[in-house]
């Protein structure tokens, strides 16, 4: 495996990310009603969907790839991150989301970009999962594919439910 693929697998699943997003926002439908929408009570919204791709991205590469302390944005996956509650207090627009994609997506990206197929077999993450550098990085295009499927299927029940009589 060298890291072209891996930026291959990323890009297009962040690229289908931002595509759903798109369609919320030219849908004409009210966005920040969209964004906080759940197919159920206790399900996560949107907007969380979303964020917790970010979140993610953030702790993984910080804290389980680089070893350091905390992640970038503590606020970020403390409220989006892996075991929160969804909130319907903390809802973001489209612009903040996209933006809160985009910087971490980046600098995960960015360090992908980097790596070479020796660095690949280096161990990382939690000390109860660990793994290959290179298998972490396609768990992390996995999940993004994962949640990206969430929000796409609860942007279609929303559409569902809310559809003209």
């Amino acid at each position: 495996m060298e890291s072209s693929s891996l930026l291959a697998m990323l890009d297009f699943g962040r690229a289908r990310l931002l595509g759903s997003l798109e369609a919320i926002e030219k849908s004409g439908k009210p966005a920040a009603e969209v964004l906080l929408w759940r197919p159920a009570p206790t399900r996560a919204h949107i907007a969380w969907q979303a964020l917790h791709c970010a979140a993610t991205h953030d702790r993984y590469y910080h804290v389980f790839i680089k070893g350091e302390a905390k992640p970038s944005d503590a606020m970020l996956v403390e409220n989006f991150g892996g075991g929160s509650t969804p909130s319907d207090d903390m809802v973001p627009n489209l612009a903040h989301i996209r933006s809160m994609l985009l910087g971490h997506f980046t600098t995960l990206r960015d360090y992908v970009g980097t790596l070479t197929p020796s660095d690949l077999q280096t161990v990382v993450g939690p000390p109860d999962r660990q793994r290959k550098l290179g298998d972490a990085i396609i768990l992390l295009a996995w999940h993004e594919a994962h949640h990206q499927g969430q929000l796409h299927l609860t942007w279609n029940l929303y559409n569902q439910a809310y559809r003209p009589a």
